[in-house]
């Protein structure tokens, strides 16, 4: 167990706005920092942090909590886990917290797949690595960039990483697990997956090694060999570089993704930091939420063929659908990024990517450009086909200036353009009747009431006492609120600080947690004893009203059966709650 004191003084210590701002872009907006949420897919950004209050709370999700609450959930870790790392950004030394059988099974997997980069990564600078080193230099990669990435080699022989690993006291079957080797036909024994290729290390966002990819140096196939899913690794969730690449693409407000991972690593050694590469190109919708965390714009630079085109196509569709924006790169003379780095410099390359078009234009001149719009039969199938385009595009204004550059380039007016459009029915999508939104319904006076109460009461020891001295928990009609008001009723309180953080980790109902966070963060309470006063007005006052509703419906009934003695004390009841 983690001393509550020492939670409480690494909590203190952190600054939750800092901490959620390597996995979210915020902006200041008022007292709070907003950003689109990285638990849900949004396109207006409701994930609001608090600076002031140490708390986080999507309006989208429901999802919220403190610094440790936002850790646990992001990083998938314990709470005891999510302490002890935030405690390491420190500079605090917190005990090795106990780990499930399946977290213990992931601690023994990253050191394994540690030492076998730098397995890879010694055998690369010795003598057997030498075809690797010659390719690299062959490809321009220098060593620094290397290093950077943690570049290695896997030796040709069948077992050597297999036989490293088992010296240093990994066990067989975790090495298999690590996605390092694969059984021998007649299951006696094991061999290693990557052999006589050059290796490029996979880490998540926290630079932690979780995978491996293989490039082929003979003519082996396939040409890339990737790391399996494991209990560490994911394909679709994680992005080459991201690591090294996360500070340069929140500075820049964007990340330019490349194809290959060559083509990344070239990049980065020519000064383009803000660059990634997607594992395959088949990019997915949770690698753009991974990216979501630092930007919301995504520049495709993928390789300059059709099968590049079209895959960057997919992916701007994937990336759009996330509430993200897209721009796509284009070059010629060079078949991908890095050959046009290696021609023309990186200075090239940052020129295409400066000149990326947004992606409806890339997409409508890509069309067009397969019509030969001299013929009239052909310029009316491209209007067609543009119109279909411009369906897709849900702002009404930028279907009309899209529909300004289609009419451009058919050399017809927009209003012919709008027109089709309109005419295969999705024209003005704004106005369209049957887009259904969903919204929150808005809450009684009372819930409203019950809500301010509770994020006064965990502002501060007073506002809970003079609460406590005005009702009790059973007055707390919402669920929530009610199980919230008992926890804090029962305990004692001092100081003057903060009282959410304290009880938050005692609450074990999520959605508990989520109404907590979510009250402490939407109400703004400027003058906290004139709302108290009016909250408690409103509960005492809702709750007289109830207990005349019953006493009238007892009375109707006394009535009904002429229960005179019952009829005279309900009378005096209802006086009492009326006087």
């Amino acid at each position: 167990m983690i001393p509550n004191e020492l939670i409480e003084d690494i909590r203190n210590k952190s600054d939750i706005v800092t901490v959620i701002s390597e996995y979210v872009a915020l902006k200041k907006r008022g007292r709070n920092y907003l950003g689109l949420c990285p638990f849900h897919s949004e396109k207006t950004a409701s994930f609001t942090v608090s600076g002031e209050k140490q708390m986080f709370h999507c309006f989208g999700c429901g999802e919220g909590g403190n610094i440790f609450s936002f850790l646990m959930k992001i990083e998938n870790l314990g709470f005891a886990e999510a302490v002890a790392e935030l405690g390491e950004k420190l500079g605090v030394k917190v005990g090795k917290p106990a780990t499930s059988v399946s977290g213990s099974e992931k601690d023994k997997i990253y050191p394994a797949l540690l030492l076998a980069a730098k397995f890879f990564r010694a055998a690369l600078e010795a003598e057997p690595g030498q075809p690797a080193r010659a390719y690299l230099e062959k490809r321009g990669v220098g060593t620094e960039a290397a290093k950077s990435f943690g570049l290695g080699f896997a030796p040709a022989a069948w077992d050597n990483l297999f036989k490293q690993l088992i010296a240093r006291g990994v066990a067989p079957e975790l090495i298999e697990r690590a996605g390092l080797t694969l059984p021998r036909e007649n299951k006696d024994g094991y061999y290693d997956r990557f052999r006589n290729r050059l290796i490029f290390p996979v880490c998540d966002s926290r630079g932690r090694v979780i995978a491996f990819s293989g490039r082929a140096l003979d003519n082996s196939e396939p040409k890339y060999l990737n790391s399996p899913d494991t209990p560490v690794y994911r394909k679709g969730d994680t992005i080459f570089g991201l690591h090294l690449s996360k500070e340069a693409i929140k500075k820049a407000r964007a990340a330019v993704l490349v194809e290959g991972n060559l083509d990344a690593v070239s990049a980065w050694q020519g000064g383009i930091l803000n660059i990634a590469a997607p594992l395959g190109t088949a990019l997915t919708a949770q690698q753009c939420k991974l990216l979501a965390r630092f930007t919301d714009t995504i520049v495709l630079a993928f390789d300059a063929d059709a099968p590049g085109e079209a895959a960057a196509e997919r992916s701007a569709e994937i990336i759009r659908s996330q509430g993200m924006k897209v721009k796509i790169v284009s070059f010629t003379g060079a078949k991908d990024p890095d050959e046009l780095i290696r021609q023309a410099g990186a200075g090239a390359f940052q020129q295409a990517i400066e000149q990326a078009l947004p992606f409806l234009e890339f997409k409508l001149r890509r069309v067009l450009s397969r019509y030969n719009l001299a013929n009239i039969e052909a310029r009316s199938q491209a209007l067609r086909e543009a119109a279909g385009i411009l369906n897709s595009e849900p702002d009404s204004f930028a279907q009309k200036e899209y529909a300004g550059l289609a009419a451009g380039l058919l050399k017809i007016d927009a209003e012919t353009v709008l027109a089709e459009v309109k005419r295969q029915g999705y024209y003005n999508r704004s106005g369209e009747k049957n887009l259904r939104r969903v919204t929150e319904k808005p809450g009684d006076r009372r819930a409203s009431a019950e809500k301010k109460l509770i994020a006064l009461a965990a502002g501060s020891a007073g506002n809970l006492l003079a609460i406590k001295q005005e009702l009790t928990p059973g007055d707390f009609t919402v669920p929530e609120a009610g199980r919230i008001a008992a926890l804090l009723f029962e305990q004692a309180f001092g100081g003057t600080g903060e009282l959410s953080h304290l009880i938050l980790g005692q609450l074990s109902n999520e959605a508990d947690k989520q109404y907590l966070s979510g009250a402490v963060l939407s109400e703004h309470l400027d003058n906290p004893e004139a709302v108290l006063r009016d909250c408690v007005a409103v509960i005492k006052g809702d709750g007289v009203r109830g207990r005349i509703a019953g006493l009238k419906d007892a009375l109707r009934e006394a009535e009904r059966v002429n229960d005179g003695p019952k009829i005279a004390e309900l009378i005096t009841a209802l006086n009492n709650e009326i006087y």
